[in-house]
């Protein structure tokens, strides 16, 4: 009989991805890493919680942006 295999169903075990990057994204990638001192991982799942952050927010009616004082400079558009 075999064996039921425990980590499939294990929403704890990592996750492998191949991910096909443009040179441009890659080069930013990789940019972003150098500078934060963070691997490239660690870039994207932070990439990805901010994504998922800023849907949420764009479900409520609300926009994530970059405020200096009073004034927004910027805002992040979710399409």
């Amino acid at each position: 009989m075999e064996e039921p295999d425990i980590q499939a169903d294990n929403p704890r075990v990592k996750k492998r991805l191949n991910l096909d990057l443009t040179p441009e994204a890659y080069e930013l990638l990789q940019k972003l890493a150098d500078e934060s001192g963070k691997n490239m991982a660690e870039i994207l799942r932070t990439g990805l919680a901010l994504y998922g952050i800023a849907q949420e927010e764009k479900k409520k009616g609300r926009s994530i942006g970059v405020v200096e004082g009073d004034q927004v400079k910027k805002e992040i558009v979710i399409p």
